[in-house]
């Protein structure tokens, strides 16, 4: 066994060792029936800590020839399927994680040849009268392995973008890498399956692809594989009850990404697995990589970028095209471009029905409030960290505030909606109010009593919050508002409800541009 060629099963084994393992070696007999067919590249893309890398890992332990792993896959989905006897342990594999080849290449250009000064000797060791002690070519030493011995290859790549993610602006370094790929594999006669896994899809050139070999199946589009990417929600529910978590808290933190038409919901294994371990929800993966990476983006000012994101915050879905992405990281035409980038890189969601893109989950819109209050749109971080104080100062009936308060989220949401009209009004409530959703669920027109709350905020379940039921009026005096709840009697939805509520009501008087407010505390 060797580093690269037939590794063995070992680092497999440390996954089972650990704490739990979500099978995914159907990803297996997806390979086995590509094996040796015009579909046999794979380039599987994902968002970090989804599990790539354990899934690279499975595939070298069932593949390796001189390893022994049938003990791993003993009641594992891929020991049941007809062709897991042909393939156990059958195949020469060679195994490179793109990453821990840049300390040893002379630049970013340079991977390709640190990748075959690094094979070639394993090629030689095993086969040392047919590889010359001269030979530098990868290619031309696996190919003469091959005329003189029959020998395929089975390839893992692990982290096979991290060259286009670390020479982001080097152009020339990205197509030496890309080339390198492509000679490697394309029409070797050596291949048996390549099945290489990142964040990024396939860099694009002008209208082709540098590796136009490979199939693509994407956090976008996932293709066959849409039930194996992540932990999906019975591998959750089931680790909740054997681990004893509430399921229903970890979906409000970690549920959200939606794969392919069937909008198949996906948590970040990372996310669960920290939940698990550490019996508490918190933002675990977003812990791996600053938010200075998310901010960059969020920064870049694309016309209808910072409308997009309030609407993100507050639980909008806004429509995207993906598909025009030329999946790099700093060719950007249009917000589409940003959003598809943040779609890969696991910061937005994608519902591939609806083609819109969305925060998923509380981790992740916990990373975006805080990349927003940090980055260089002010009015938007002032918004963001005005939020805050809102919902205490609500609490506390300070209406000369909230007042205040949702008179500057007015004037923001202007410039996505007429500022003359009731809608616009409601804008600016929730906006004002954007932060309320850590404690709360929103409901626009709840209806209740004889008609329908302008919007309510029911606390979600844990939270010690009093309910809160706005109702807004244009035009008209403050008392209105709070008289039309009594009267229609808006309460009456919350039985069930100990404690109290409060009623607030909010105005905007046209001829002298001032908005009022008055809570009022009552017994449900």
């Amino acid at each position: 066994m060797g580093i690269y060629l037939n590794p063995g099963n070992w680092m497999f084994q440390d996954t089972l060792n650990g704490q739990f393992y979500i099978d995914k070696t159907g990803i297996a007999s997806f390979v086995n029936a590509t094996m040796n067919t015009p579909r046999k590249f794979s380039c599987v893309s994902r968002p970090r800590r989804f599990g790539k890398s354990v899934d690279a890992d499975m595939l070298v332990a069932y593949y390796s020839k001189g390893a022994d792993s049938r003990a791993q896959f003993e009641g594992l989905a891929v020991s049941h399927d007809p062709t897991f006897e042909a393939h156990l342990n059958a195949h020469n594999v060679i195994k490179l994680n793109i990453v821990q080849m840049l300390p040893f290449s002379d630049g970013l250009a340079g991977v390709g040849k640190a990748i075959a000064a690094e094979v070639i000797p394993e090629l030689r060791a095993t086969w040392s009268d047919i590889v010359p002690d001269d030979e530098t070519s990868l290619p031309k030493a696996l190919t003469l392995v091959y005329a003189a011995t029959g020998s395929r290859f089975v390839f893992v790549v692990d982290e096979w973008d991290c060259v286009m993610r670390e020479a982001a602006d080097d152009e020339p370094a990205q197509k030496a890498y890309l080339d390198f790929l492509r000679d490697l594999f394309k029409d070797r006669p050596y291949v048996d399956a390549v099945y290489m896994t990142g964040i990024l899809p396939i860099k694009k050139y002008g209208r082709h692809s540098a590796l136009n070999l490979f199939t693509e199946y994407s956090i976008v589009d996932p293709k066959t594989l849409d039930r194996l990417f992540g932990f999906n929600a019975c591998d959750v529910e089931r680790l909740c009850g054997e681990f004893g978590m509430d399921y229903a808290e970890m979906a409000r933190w970690y549920d959200g990404y939606l794969l392919g038409p069937e909008r198949i919901h996906v948590y970040n294994p990372r996310s669960v697995a920290g939940a698990i371990g550490e019996r508490q929800y918190s933002s675990f993966w977003t812990q791996t990589e600053t938010f200075e990476a998310l901010q960059r983006y969020i920064d870049i000012d694309f016309d209808g970028v910072q409308h997009d994101l309030v609407a993100m915050l507050d639980g909008a879905r806004v429509p995207a095209n993906v598909g025009l992405f030329e999946n790099d990281m700093v060719t950007f035409k249009s917000k589409d471009d940003v959003y598809a980038l943040l779609v890969h890189l696991g910061y937005l969601g994608y519902d591939q029905v609806e083609r819109a893109v969305f925060i998923p989950n509380e981790e992740i819109r916990r990373e975006f409030a805080n990349a927003v209050q940090a980055g260089a749109r002010p009015q938007l971080a002032r918004l963001v960290a005005e939020s805050r104080e809102l919902a205490r100062l609500t609490l506390a009936q300070d209406e000369e505030y909230v007042a205040d308060a949702v008179g500057r989220a007015h004037d923001s949401a202007a410039g996505l909606r007429y500022y003359n009209d009731e809608q616009a009004l409601r804008a600016a409530v929730k906006l004002a109010y954007i932060w309320s959703i850590d404690d709360y669920l929103r409901v626009d027109e709840l209806p209740g009593g004889r008609g329908f709350a302008d919007v309510a905020f029911i606390p979600k379940p844990g939270s010690a919050l009093p309910p809160m039921i706005v109702e807004l009026k244009w035009n008209k005096p403050v008392e209105a508002a709070l008289g039309q709840i009594r009267a229609r009697n808006y309460p009456a939805v919350l039985q069930g409800l100990d404690g109290e509520c409060l009623l607030v009501g909010i105005t905007y008087d046209e001829k002298t541009c001032e908005h009022s407010c008055t809570i009022e505390r009552v017994s449900l």
